[in-house]
């Protein structure tokens, strides 16, 4: 009986990278690649502005590069610094301009548009 409360406090405390190790059990896979995204304020002319966090959860690797993203027609109304993100396709945008991304490291980046783009991982390389 202790071992399913400690269970459950820890997926309570560590719900991200659990995740990444219980559904992802491969030491590289998309799903340890985490996209978090909320509305922060307005760019001119009052269209909505969102802010994307991209967080590299794969620890047991020395990074992942050539990080591709599923971002179906996206577009913006404020320049995002394609050093950062890219779109390379009407589909696909690449992270980071295809670099190393190390463990823990946090990419945000703002756009704006009327609606929030559905973005999710298709494909990275690990090191």
């Amino acid at each position: 009986m202790a071992k399913s409360y400690f269970s459950i406090i820890i997926l309570l405390i560590f719900p991200i990278t659990i995740t990444c190790w219980i559904i992802y059990p491969s030491r590289c896979s998309p799903g340890c690649i985490r996209i978090y995204q909320w509305p922060s304020g307005f760019a001119s002319l009052h269209v909505p502005k969102f802010t994307v966090q991209i967080i590299n959860e794969a620890w047991d690797t020395k990074g992942v590069y050539d990080v591709q993203i599923a971002c179906p027609g996206f577009a913006s109304t404020t320049l995002i610094n394609p050093k950062v993100f890219r779109r390379i396709d009407l589909a696909y945008c690449l992270l980071k301009n295809g670099g190393v991304i190390n463990p823990g490291e946090v990419i945000t980046f703002d756009y704006s548009n009327i609606l929030p783009y559905p973005f999710g991982v298709l494909t990275l390389k690990c090191l």
